[in-house]
């Protein structure tokens, strides 16, 4: 995937450090430059060019909402700001989306998933050599991962530890969220804590199913499909 290059305009240069390290679990973004104030960020954009701005909106001199309107050609805007009152104003504006600080990861992740939906990319899978590919944000960073070495996926509450071929990974993620993505791919719900790949499954004994060297259990509202699959391996 190509990078998508930015711009952060905010007055609070710690409001600028923390959205700088929050990117950073973001590699298909690129920081171009960061600004202190919007008209700095109007010298820049006239010689350079940038796919998406990330900008406060009361800042002194000129704010987010007429730095936004003195565009001539507008990438998409994401507002990060400490007020909710111009979220009515800042979507009539044709805002991508407006984050109210303090910002999570996770909810800068929604918006620049929201960016790549609006181009029509997926970014949550991908295909490369043939292979489906998921990517998995864990430890600050996003790991791009062969679908086909999934084994199963365990559920902690907000959390999911992804069982794989050559180790495990943990993320913040809803196992719902992973079971909507990887059902397609031959990924059956075997209970309210696992999501297994179908093609590991080795064996069921009881209410127990054998996934690749480990025995998970199996839940009884998973049960009548559990057996279906099975009688069609």
């Amino acid at each position: 995937m190509k990078k998508s290059k930015c711009i952060i305009i905010d007055d609070e240069p710690i409001a600028i450090r923390i959205l700088e390290r929050h990117l950073k679990a973001f590699p298909e973004v690129e920081i171009a430059e960061s600004f202190t104030s919007a008209s700095k960020a109007l010298t820049f954009l006239r010689n350079h060019q940038v796919d998406i701005i990330f900008s406060d909106i009361e800042m002194p001199l000129m704010n987010g909402i007429e730095f936004l309107k003195s565009l001539r050609h507008q990438p998409a805007v994401i507002f990060t700001t400490a007020y909710r009152n111009y979220a009515v104003e800042a979507y009539d504006l044709d805002v991508l989306d407006y984050l109210v600080k303090p910002i999570s990861v996770e909810r800068l992740g929604r918006a620049i998933d929201r960016y790549y939906e609006r181009l029509g990319i997926h970014t949550t899978n991908d295909v490369i050599n043939d292979k489906a590919i998921i990517n998995i944000k864990a430890n600050k960073e996003i790991i791009r991962l062969s679908i086909d070495d999934i084994c199963y996926i365990e559920s902690f509450g907000d959390y999911v530890i992804v069982y794989h071929q050559n180790g495990k990974l943990t993320s913040r993620e809803r196992l719902s969220h992973m079971e909507a993505q990887l059902t397609p791919n031959g990924f059956i719900r075997i209970h309210r804590q696992y999501l297994v790949a179908s093609k590991y499954i080795k064996a069921i004994k009881g209410n127990v199913l054998q996934v690749g060297g480990q025995l998970l259990p199996v839940g009884r509202t998973y049960r009548s499909c559990i057996n279906k699959l099975l009688t069609g391996l």
